[in-house]
């Protein structure tokens, strides 16, 4: 039984390095140019991989794609300044959310799901939006208004993004669950 769980996590690993490198990467380096879904990534890996390994492997694999990125794009006047480390947490804390809320139970129930991948949401884009406007340095003189205003021109395709991917998330587990439970149905009634 545990190595068939072990297979399950890997195989699961597997699908969402996939999903980051095909929507992070695809910003400079493919041609298919999929928003990042790389917080809603951290959210299912939280509720699905929860052993801090799959964490720290996430973590490296966006911070290294990042580095490169940069480096080949000759985007050497993006930095990583402290601002971006602080946007790193959001994913931390997106994993966090859903290990600590979501996982552990038989199934993913929407009533819980809904109200905690908003909140993770919007959490992510305070911190993430209000970092870089006040600790990367392309704004002089940084003021409590003008981030507000930064906040409300980016809010919307940050949150449409987000809970598109979110709504994905929500309907693929939901999806696998019913085929799982037919299967399940369907072999009790064989025996």
């Amino acid at each position: 039984m545990q190595k068939n769980i072990l297979t399950k996590e890997v195989t699961l690993g597997i699908f969402l390095i996939f999903f980051i490198l095909l929507t992070r990467v695809s910003h400079e380096l493919t041609l298919l140019a999929l928003p990042d879904a790389s917080l809603i990534i951290f959210f299912a890996a939280g509720i699905f991989l929860k052993n801090i390994k799959w964490l720290l492997f996430f973590v490296s694999l966006i911070v290294g794609i990042d580095l490169y990125a940069i480096n080949a794009n000759n985007m050497l006047h993006i930095n990583l300044t402290f601002s971006y480390w602080v946007y790193v947490t959001t994913y931390l804390l997106a994993w966090y959310a859903g290990k600590e809320i979501l996982s552990g139970r038989s199934s993913l129930k929407t009533l819980i799901y809904i109200p905690t991948v908003i909140a993770v949401i919007l959490m992510a884009f305070i911190v993430s939006y209000s970092s870089h406007y006040f600790l990367s340095g392309w704004i002089n003189n940084p003021e409590f208004y003008g981030n507000i205003l930064f906040l409300k021109e980016n809010l919307s395709s940050f949150l449409a993004t987000n809970l598109t991917y979110a709504i994905a998330l929500l309907v693929s587990v939901k999806a696998l669950e019913l085929i799982k439970q037919s299967k399940s149905t369907k072999e009790f009634k064989s025996n």
